[in-house]
């Protein structure tokens, strides 16, 4: 009879701590990637959007950039920086309206979006050539795991709400090409 006690428990991530920045911002991104159901588990469900939106605001500025870096387009900075950052609080909506009313799942708009923000990690490693488009069905795979931990609703369910979320994506976007011309607008210096 030993007395070592299991504290993996007690050392679980469940939220970014901006006042112990780096250490925090790396124990949270390997959390979520290497331990993403550990994670999504005992993610808090509330809070505030303050710390998760400090923690994607942080995997989007460093993905952003390296990519700008590695590029040399200064546009394509600021475009990875405006929709990696506002990007999640639409997907927050559209994946709360479709999970509490197509599925009657319960929750909170914080709580999707915090499901969204901490995949962002991802970010972290997606600028790199051939492993970023991996990386991103990752995303939602996390989104996915997250999405049914948090709202109790089955791996399925949550798979189809953020199907649709692309789906209406693409046809948002087909439809702005459509009116554009397909020329997107560009940003002016």
């Amino acid at each position: 009879m030993g007395t070592h006690m299991d504290t993996s428990h007690d050392n679980r991530i469940t939220d970014f701590e901006p006042h112990d920045f780096l250490r925090s911002l790396f124990r949270t991104a390997k959390a979520i990637l290497f331990s993403p159901k550990v994670f999504f588990e005992g993610m808090k469900r509330e809070g505030g959007l303050r710390n998760p939106l400090i923690f994607l605001a942080c995997c989007v500025l460093i993905h952003a950039l390296i990519v700008g870096l590695l590029r040399k387009n200064q546009t394509l900075v600021v475009a990875n920086l405006v929709w990696g950052i506002i990007m999640p609080f639409v997907t927050a909506w559209i994946l709360l309206f479709i999970i509490t009313r197509l599925f009657k799942g319960s929750g909170t708009y914080e709580m999707a979006f915090r499901v969204n923000a901490y995949s962002a990690a991802v970010a972290l490693l997606s600028w790199v050539p051939l492993v970023g488009v991996l990386l991103e069905f990752y995303r939602i795979y996390l989104i996915v795991l997250g999405l049914g931990s948090t709202f109790s609703v089955r791996a399925s369910r949550a798979f189809l709400a953020v199907v649709i979320t692309l789906v209406i994506y693409m046809f948002l976007g087909g439809t702005i090409a459509h009116m554009t011309g397909g020329q997107w607008p560009k940003a002016v210096p």
